[in-house]
């Protein structure tokens, strides 16, 4: 897996391409790419996803995830091309254990204090990735950055899984632009990831 892409597209007979992809992570642990951007920098939104296939990848002893999707070209360094807003059908490779785990923690137990939320994340083509947003009980918050990235467990929520320390901003549903700046000041906050869900630890509630 040294040196290959992670994320990647592939056209059939065609060789794979390095790709960046936004994806939306489930509170069921599923994974729903929105968009992706080529090498050029070019930006292709995902406007239909026909399949998605669990893979294996016995010479890479690894698992991943295949979408046959729908996309429409949005961005392009040339403005005026011909080719924006134009569709194609390609295949999205997600060649990582990262991407297709399941969570069998939340099976054994439940607890009052542990909220799986969705997650937001930009996915780049060798395994890195950042956050861009989450929800919490209605409330959607802005990651304007990551401060520290750890293995670690929350007794409070009852489980353990990789701590991100991250700075936050309250944000409007809807628009990443509206920013309440009296309800949104900038604070702290923790998302834990437990294999193949995002979790927070929230109040006790009667």
């Amino acid at each position: 897996m040294d040196g290959e892409p992670v994320v990647y597209s592939k056209q059939e007979g065609e060789s794979p391409v390095p790709v960046t992809v936004r994806i939306e992570w489930h509170t069921d642990g599923t994974i729903r790419p929105q968009m992706y951007w080529m090498p050029d920098n070019s930006c292709y939104q995902v406007v239909h996803i026909y399949e998605c296939t669990p893979l294996a990848f016995l010479k890479r002893k690894g698992e991943g995830l295949c979408y046959r999707v729908r996309a429409v070209l949005t961005e392009t360094d040339e403005p005026y091309s011909e080719l924006r807003f134009s569709q194609r059908e390609t295949y999205l490779y997600f060649a990582d254990n990262f991407f297709c785990g399941r969570n069998i923690i939340d099976h054994r137990y439940e607890h009052a204090c542990k909220k799986y939320v969705p997650v937001v994340m930009d996915v780049f083509p060798y395994a890195g990735y950042e956050l861009i947003y989450f929800w919490v009980q209605d409330s959607r918050y802005m990651v304007e950055k990551t401060l520290e990235v750890d293995a670690r467990g929350s007794f409070n929520a009852g489980g353990v899984g990789i701590w991100h320390k991250v700075e936050v901003r309250l944000i409007n549903a809807d628009n990443d632009e509206d920013v309440d700046h009296i309800r949104s000041v900038r604070r702290q906050a923790a998302l834990y990831f437990e294999l193949n869900k995002w979790f927070v630890s929230v109040t006790k509630t009667s």
